[in-house]
């Protein structure tokens, strides 16, 4: 094989890895950004914490519930996660949990079974290393007292 033709054959095969690895790429955003995506319509913000954590803390302002810690495992989230897209796997979403470690696995999973616009809010409602989270920045939250 020629050099030229063993060059395209690993520019090839690095672009098709590329690829293959951006379509599961997740997409990390700050609280405030989510908010502003939110608002602008851009965007469904989902937390997926426990209904515990809910009632303790709220959830973000305008927020749709979906724990991922469901009795019924993965198969339940994707349900709630399905209905609340009218399944539409290409519907935008951001996901945020307490610190971020759940909404990472959770987008993740996600766009291992098809999710094309997931987002992570990944500082979370408390906060983490990356920053603040959602409560310190004292963004707007509804109570969620029948959880």
């Amino acid at each position: 094989m020629l050099l030229s033709q063993r060059y395209l054959l690993t520019v090839l095969a690095l672009a098709l890895c590329i690829w293959v690895s951006g379509a599961n790429a997740q997409t990390v955003v700050t609280p405030d950004q989510a908010l502003r995506m939110a608002n602008g319509g851009e965007i469904m913000i989902i937390d997926i914490r426990r209904p515990d954590e809910w009632r303790k803390t709220g959830v973000p302002r305008g927020a749709e519930r979906a724990t991922v810690r469901s009795s019924r495992g993965a198969a339940e989230f994707l349900r709630r996660i399905a209905k609340l897209t009218n399944g539409d796997k290409n519907a935008p979403i951001a996901l945020i949990c307490a610190a971020g470690v759940r909404s990472k696995h959770a987008s993740r999973f996600l766009l291992s079974r098809g999710y094309t616009q997931v987002l992570d809010i990944s500082e979370g409602m408390l906060g983490n290393r990356q920053g603040v989270g959602w409560l310190a920045r004292k963004l707007p939250v509804d109570a969620c007292d029948g959880c």
